[in-house]
């Protein structure tokens, strides 16, 4: 089975059901699975099999479209995330040899001026129609046309690589992940079987299509769900199509949450219908799961643990273990059971299992594991040890196989010879009444080699100091784990899943031992 018959077989049975709503536009399954084929087929005129084409542009029908009807051409679809700078966009662009680009109007300007620096780049498909920025470019609409009647009909294989997904570059330049068909359709089956959820619901996506979040639309269509896109998430938009939609399921980041729940103007919106929430990116602290159950009162809640690499989600934390997490916070800070059809251990650095309750990285062994790392043989060699993927996660397992991930490897902070968590800190700094969210980061220093510097964003009008954060570690963890330094900012740097960038973090505050005056100016600072 390949990724397009996902849409297929569900255009079989429901054929006029609706799959996506988007904007003013609605197509029901038969409809996108006849523009699935004939992209599918405009494409085989204009690129080989094994080609890269790449997408670029916010959400919008025509991304989906092209990311099951390029694989269903024999082709690697390339996600280009839209927030990046022109550099990082050529190098993606550079690195995967994309042959063509599908670009919306906004952008079209941008690859045009990258054009002379990608020899491999030899389409550009304009999204929007013709314009001046997109002379000489063709048209989606001349695409589609194109495969008018016809069929690409290709040899593809489940293992055949269908997205190619760059990584965050949280933690460096960002790798591109090889995800077959196969792939992607384990990690939908493992979602099914492992979070709740109810066939023929409404689901809006308040992601960026242009990450490994793009999956669940995915695993919605083959739950004959409507997908019920955002460009992009604003609070009172994702409130009010919930309410005039009648939207059943949606994921979303714990950021977001807290970016709702900020604003009480925006409590009036029905939200009655929404029955499944899913969140990742990070875990959530008692006082927003609370007041987030109350804002979603007829919601269960699941979190979910996944990469990039691993072409989606792997663990899920159900309801039942959130309400249990009321009562037992500790609870909230675990990721969840490992999915039906995946093996999870944690090893040393050597691979090795170790025992339950010992800190080690997380491992995986399952079919939606990643085929590599496109052109890094060396980096795909590093991230697998005996067919297990290593996830660069720092957890720990208990005894009833309930995952907990305590860190990433590279945030791990080592002080004094001895090993501090971020997470764990950062868990302590959401539970004060004063912190609306904190990022702990290590920074270099001479005698200590690094010490812990948090990044805090007070709740407005709160008169917090550097004495206060320190004191309240203090008061709930050993000394040592405690901040050296304290900088408060309006807003913590994020990703487009919300997922904190700590690189840009320590980027920032490395010369802070240096300097520790007690002001700092950069990222919002007060």
């Amino acid at each position: 089975m390949l990724l397009g018959h996902v849409i297929e077989n569900t255009a079989l049975r429901h054929p006029d059901h609706p799959a996506i709503i988007s904007g003013e536009t609605t197509l029901s399954y038969s409809q996108l699975a006849e523009r699935v084929r004939r992209a599918a087929a405009g494409l085989a005129g204009i690129a080989a099999a094994g080609d890269r084409i790449a997408v670029l542009a916010h959400n919008r029908h025509e991304v989906i479209e092209l990311q099951y009807g390029v694989p269903t051409a024999g082709m690697g679809c390339v996600f280009v995330n839209h927030r990046l700078s022109p550099r990082e966009i050529r190098y993606i662009l550079a690195d995967s040899g994309a042959t063509a680009i599908a670009v919306s109007a906004e952008f079209e300007a941008l690859v045009s001026d990258l054009l002379p620096d990608l020899p491999d780049l030899r389409t550009v498909i304009a999204l929007d129609g013709p314009s001046e920025k997109s002379a000489g470019a063709m048209t989606y609409q001349e695409l589609l046309d194109a495969g008018q009647g016809t069929s690409a009909a290709p040899d593809v294989a489940p293992d055949d690589l269908a997205w190619l997904v760059y990584t965050s570059g949280t933690t460096g330049r960002p790798k591109g992940a090889m995800l077959s068909h196969a792939n992607l359709l384990a990690a939908v089956a493992n979602s099914l079987s492992g979070a709740p959820s109810e066939p023929f619901g409404r689901f809006i996506n308040p992601f960026p299509l242009c990450h490994i979040a793009a999956y669940a639309v995915t695993t919605h269509f083959a739950n004959k769900s409507t997908v019920v896109l955002m460009r992009a998430f604003e609070a009172e938009e994702y409130l009010r199509t919930i309410q005039d939609l009648r939207i059943t399921h949606s994921s979303i980041a714990p950021a977001m949450l807290g970016l709702i729940l900020s604003r009480p103007e925006l409590d009036g919106y029905d939200v009655s219908s929404l029955t499944h929430i899913a969140y990742g990116a990070s875990s959530i602290s008692p006082d927003l799961l609370r007041r987030s159950m109350a804002r979603f009162a007829n919601a269960s809640f699941v979190q979910a643990f996944g990469m990039t690499e691993l072409a989606g989600n792997v663990a899920w934390m159900n309801h039942d273990w959130h309400l249990r997490g009321l009562e037992d916070p500790d609870l909230l800070s675990a990721a969840g059971l490992a999915a039906p059809f995946a093996g999870v251990r944690i090893g040393d650095q050597d691979g090795e299992s170790v025992p339950n309750g010992t800190v080690g990285e997380i491992l995986v062994r399952a079919d939606q594991a990643m085929l590599g790392y496109w052109r890094n043989e060396s980096a795909t060699r590093e991230a697998f040890v005996d067919g297990w993927l290593r996830t660069g996660d720092l957890g720990r397992m208990t005894d009833q196989g309930l995952l907990y991930v305590v860190d990433r490897k590279k945030d791990m902070i080592l002080t004094g010879g001895l090993n501090v968590y971020s997470r764990e800190v950062e868990d302590v700094l959401a539970e004060h009444p004063d912190i609306v969210e904190a990022a702990v980061v290590g920074i270099p220093e001479e005698i200590w080699g690094e010490s812990v510097c948090a990044v805090v964003v007070p709740r407005p009008g709160a008169e917090l100091t550097e004495t206060d954060v320190i004191a309240f570690v203090k008061a709930n963890l050993a000394s040592y784990k405690k901040p050296k330094y304290v900088r408060f900012v309006d807003a913590l740097p994020r990703n487009p899943t919300g997922k904190v960038l700590k690189r840009d973090l320590r980027e920032t505050y490395q010369h802070v031992a240096e300097h520790n005056t007690g002001a700092e100016t950069g990222m919002g600072a007060r």
